[in-house]
């Protein structure tokens, strides 16, 4: 009889432990997009910004997009128009780089 109390009281001890980890870890901070400075392109002013990405990658990747309309290996592009000043927006996970229209 008192093996199962021995089991039981560690299952109940590890299934503790497990929850305090899963409910105790910290979670990611939230951060605004980084102002990567304003570009030039066909005439136009555009601010570019990026999330989790380097402004040295995300700024060549927002000219040649606002250029040619091609788009990073890997990323998925929406382009806007109309009332919103947001040109496109670039994201591969959670990898993501805009450009707003100055």
């Amino acid at each position: 009889m008192a093996h199962w109390t021995d089991m039981r009281t560690t299952v109940l001890s590890l299934t503790c432990l497990l929850a305090l980890v899963l409910v105790g870890s910290p979670a990611q901070a939230i951060v605004p997009p980084r102002d990567c400075g304003m570009t030039t392109v066909k005439g136009q002013r555009y601010n570019v910004k990026a999330d989790q990405l380097r402004c040295s990658t995300a700024k060549p990747h927002a000219r040649r997009y606002l250029s040619t309309g091609r788009r990073p290996s890997g990323y998925r592009c929406k382009s806007y128009s109309g009332s919103t000043a947001l040109k496109f927006r670039c994201a591969r996970g959670v990898k993501v780089f805009f450009a707003i229209k100055r």
